[in-house]
């Protein structure tokens, strides 16, 4: 990134690009201190007399006193959020340097939309990555190598499903029983085929991909940073996420229990 300055950056510009950014750490998964003092941060680098930031987990509102004494004011709603790590490298990478050189809106336009055109995994890859996943931890868990390679099928078959519901826009909460759901009973009939000899490991496996760790973690986070509205916002989510799983997997047992 050149470090050219431009002098005439009005204050919309900056408060755009703070926001722009916050916006994106937030959807990256980072917490909410960091979005907030990124946010200030920036403003503070362009001699923004006064910022108010107020950031949860679903929304950020920033207020501004620019240089002329004017309050100017943009509201982001954040309707989706994840872990992008590579992302959130990039992002504060940007913001240090926003804070250090001062560049031109231009700049960090092009920057920012570098980042956001980022390297994703692809489908395929990341089935791979959810068997695997859902293998090894069958096995952590005490199932034996025939555990861990029917885990594998049930793997990829949760980042199938998430997939096609991701595509047909159901709601989380419906999105979580059904996806354990499914998952809870493809775990049965691969033991039923004898692919797997002991469903419990099986679905401890697939369990591990679905309960919300991050967002439990992040809760707590927020806690500890005294960002209480947004680490009760997090840990609600993570308890009927939680729950969500669980009922779809009791599901499958009441459903084919039988088959066992």
């Amino acid at each position: 990134m050149t470090t050219e300055k431009n002098e005439e950056m009005t204050s919309e510009e900056v408060l755009t690009c703070a926001i722009n950014i916050g916006e994106q750490l937030l959807v990256s998964g980072a917490e909410i201190s960091r979005v907030e003092d990124t946010i200030r941060r920036i403003c503070n680098a362009y001699g923004i007399r006064q910022s108010h930031i107020f950031s949860i987990a679903s929304c950020i509102i920033v207020t501004l006193e620019t240089k002329e004494r004017k309050w100017i004011t943009q509201t982001r709603r954040i309707l989706s959020y994840g872990t992008d790590m590579w992302k959130l490298d990039r992002l504060n990478d940007l913001s240090r340097r926003i804070c250090a050189t001062q560049p031109s809106f231009a700049v960090i336009d092009q920057e920012y939309e570098k980042i956001l055109k980022g390297p994703t995994y692809s489908p395929a890859v990341q089935c791979g990555i959810y068997a695997m996943t859902a293998g090894a931890f069958a096995i952590f868990f005490g199932g034996n190598l025939w555990d861990g390679f029917a885990s594998l099928f049930v793997g990829a078959l949760i980042r199938v499903t998430l997939y096609a519901l991701s595509a047909i826009k159901l709601k989380a909460i419906f999105s979580n029983i059904l996806c354990s759901l499914i998952s809870g009973m493809a775990c049965i009939l691969v033991c039923y085929l004898g692919i797997g000899q002991h469903v419990e490991m099986i679905m401890i496996g697939n369990i591990m991909l679905l309960i919300p760790g991050v967002l439990m973690t992040n809760s707590f986070r927020d806690f500890i940073s005294g960002d209480m509205i947004s680490g009760l916002l997090h840990f609600s989510e993570a308890m009927i996420t939680a729950i969500c799983v669980a009922a779809g997997f009791i599901l499958s047992k009441i459903l084919l229990g039988g088959m066992l």
